[in-house]
């Protein structure tokens, strides 16, 4: 499997870029430090500065791995951010997303920008199958997932504590063969206006 270079992707709400040193915001970083933002990510253990995130960015140079700054079509306003790790040899790529600006939430926004990530692995890099994660109480992620054409693949009973409480980490994944069938998923969920 052959990565192409990303250069931007363009969904129906989002546009899609390569994340930069420009985009380590005191907004971004106020993502990152908001409780509510990260309330299911690991990232909560964590105190960000501008710093912590410049490491981060600078781990993703010389990989096949992407970092994307998610941003609003309509007027180009930075809402979050993806992650795609990337495996070339096994031909799998396991996403992350984080939709910082709470404004946007239950809008659409992060299932289009998932959409158009997983579409573009599949389509564009031919990517065999791709993964992605989370705890089973995070129902946003858990329906995006789904609604996505992505299919539970494994559960990891009680792996992560949440506030002391043990916590599911439910994995999914979707296969390229599936591909034409997601597609007429994804556009009927716009049809419908469910998003």
């Amino acid at each position: 499997m052959i990565i192409p270079e990303f250069k931007e992707l363009r969904g129906k709400l989002v546009h899609l870029q390569a994340f930069g040193v420009s985009d380590i915001t005191p907004e971004y970083i106020s993502w990152l430090n908001d409780p509510v933002v990260t309330r299911y990510s690991n990232q909560r253990f964590v105190r960000h500065t501008a710093q912590s995130c410049l490491a981060y960015l600078e781990s993703f140079s010389g990989t096949s791995n992407l970092f994307l700054s998610v941003k609003r079509l309509d007027d180009m306003r930075a809402v979050g951010t993806m992650t795609a790790y990337v495996s070339p040899q096994h031909e799998t790529v396991d996403i992350g997303i984080m939709i910082g600006d709470r404004d946007v939430w239950g809008k659409g926004v992060g299932f289009d920008a998932w959409s158009s990530l997983v579409n573009w692995f599949h389509e564009t890099v031919r990517c065999r199958k791709i993964t992605a994660g989370t705890m089973r109480i995070n129902s946003a992620m858990m329906s995006l997932m789904d609604r996505s054409g992505m299919s539970l693949e494994c559960v990891r009973p009680r792996q992560e504590l949440l506030d002391g409480v043990p916590q599911d980490l439910c994995y999914f994944a979707k296969y390229r063969e599936n591909l034409q069938a997601d597609l007429t998923a994804y556009d009927a969920v716009y049809q419908t206006g469910v998003a």
